[in-house]
């Protein structure tokens, strides 16, 4: 599962707003949280995020799920 352009797009629009008024850890982010979502920023997808934090794709699945809970 990849992301499509206009959820990318919410999600950048998000970090932008997020990395002007706030520093990670007062956002309730964890650090794995705030990389995933800088390789979202760029459009990269699950698959090549996974390959470049060595984790699976399933985790990455499982770091935006928990992103977009907290987005709300």
């Amino acid at each position: 599962m990849t992301l499509n352009d206009k959820l990318t797009a919410m999600l950048g629009a998000r970090i932008d707003r997020w990395q002007q008024t706030q520093k990670p850890r007062r956002t309730g982010l964890t650090e794995q949280e705030v990389k995933i979502l800088e390789h979202i920023s760029t459009g990269k997808s699950n698959k090549l995020i996974a390959h470049e934090l060595g984790i699976t794709e399933g985790t990455v699945k499982v770091h935006v799920k928990h992103l977009l809970k907290k987005s709300t």
